[in-house]
């Protein structure tokens, strides 16, 4: 049953539209005064709003441009009733925001039809509306996670992120969550002057993606970044909900979201492991890694995490006695995605350059592992259909896994079977 809001303040006009409608089937509230209707609009939360234009105090046109500004009202249809039938005094009605008028002396049955008309209109609108929120992608989440630093987990960070943002020439966003210790911004040799922290004395629910732009940095390669801030007090104060709150509002604007987190299950971690489409979680092949990586594969299992939604990477960062990656499958019971061998040049050079390895020798083996794990972890819609305009990047994963037929080439078998990736 739709719900109609009348504000004015002429009883009897109340009183016989209130009766007609009503034996419309609608659901009819009035308000006696401009004031009073503003009070109670949120209660009633019209589908219609019908207000005459001269009322003692808030007219109906002030009504109108109050309710504007109210997002929640911004598309709500809304007819004025005019006591007159000028054109200046139409044209006032519109540009105050009104969808339709009325000169008063009216016909009910009109102002029945103007209503069922804008009604219509308006659901065409939600429906066309819910079709694009529908259709809008959300980015493809990817959760770098350790519970031991010192392991390499920011450098797989920043080298998946960069290998996503070459592939697909996409937006995507790579979110540095180790507040108050997080090196991205040192990794890309960017030193942005913004930070998680300059969000960090808006309350959750009033943020806004202006808001929210302001602290989103730019690499040269087109990917996006958000730094963590240097001062650890400052980074105390901003919240799980905050981060949760501002990456809700950047998921849609992007395809691609990497979020290196803290090496624990705080609020915050965990908010972005819930919400996160494939967690990686790294681990080095020593006793102490392994122990790390056993507890965070149980707290995944009790938080009901999808067990394929966990991809595990084997990073080594000592050159002599690591445990063997069979073995360390074998106690985990949870296969390797990835085996970066030990790697110190690339590594270090990357992190004391701001040069990421990806960057530095696109060419190289542990360069196509990223993007080979990049491609493979992707979504589904951009695995299957060759971009319009392939980068260097894709034409590399293409020739390397045979996926696509090129010009000039017989026609290759498709194959998208998940790939246990090793440099060694």
């Amino acid at each position: 049953m739709p719900r109609i809001l009348l504000i004015d303040d002429d009883r009897i006009i109340r009183k016989l539209v209130e009766n007609f409608l009503t034996g419309l089937g609608y659901q009819v509230t009035t308000a006696e005064s401009g004031a009073e209707g503003l009070k109670i609009v949120k209660d009633v939360n019209p589908d219609i709003i019908v207000t005459d234009k001269i009322m003692p105090g808030i007219d109906g046109f002030e009504v109108t441009r109050r309710l504007r500004r109210e997002p929640k009202f911004a598309n709500t249809p809304i007819i004025v009733l005019t006591g007159e039938s000028e054109l200046e005094d139409k044209l006032g009605a519109f540009e105050a925001g009104a969808d339709d008028y009325l000169s008063k002396p009216f016909e009910h049955k009109e102002l029945a039809a103007r209503i069922t008309a804008l009604l219509r209109r308006s659901e065409a609108l939600k429906a066309a509306q819910s079709q694009v929120n529908e259709n809008k992608s959300k980015a493809h989440i990817t959760a770098v996670h350790s519970l031991r630093g010192g392991i390499g987990s920011s450098s797989i960070a920043v080298n998946v992120a960069l290998a996503l943002q070459n592939l697909w020439n996409m937006p995507t966003l790579l979110a540095d969550l180790v507040l108050g210790t997080g090196q991205l911004s040192m990794m890309l040799n960017k030193n942005s002057s913004t930070s998680w922290a300059n969000l960090e004395s808006i309350p959750p629910e009033e943020l806004d993606f202006p808001s929210i732009a302001k602290i989103i940095s730019k690499h040269d390669s087109g990917l996006h970044f958000i730094g963590a801030p240097s001062d650890p007090i400052v980074a105390e104060r901003v919240s799980g909900e905050t981060i949760q709150a501002a990456l809700s509002l950047v998921r849609p604007r992007y395809q691609y979201i990497v979020a290196d987190l803290p090496h624990n299950f705080s609020n915050a971690t965990l908010e972005i492991l819930d919400i996160a489409d494939q967690i990686f979680l790294v681990v080095a092949p020593d006793m102490a890694s392994i122990r790390s990586a056993s507890t965070a594969l149980n707290v995944y299992k009790e938080l009901g995490y999808d067990p394929e939604k966990i991809k595990m990477i084997l990073n080594t960062p000592f050159e002599f006695g690591g445990i063997p990656a069979k073995k360390i499958t074998a106690a985990l019971k949870h296969g390797i995605i990835l085996e970066i061998p030990y790697s110190p040049k690339e590594f270090i050079n990357g992190i004391n350059r701001g040069t990421p390895i990806i960057e530095a020798n696109p060419e190289g083996k542990i360069s196509t592992q990223f993007e080979l794990l990049a491609f493979s972890n992707s979504q589904e819609t951009h695995q299957s259909i060759p971009p319009a305009n392939p980068s260097h990047s894709w034409h590399r994963v293409n020739n390397h896994l045979n996926l696509f037929e090129t010009p000039g080439q017989k026609k290759k078998q498709k194959s998208r079977t998940r790939l246990l990736f090793s440099t060694g």
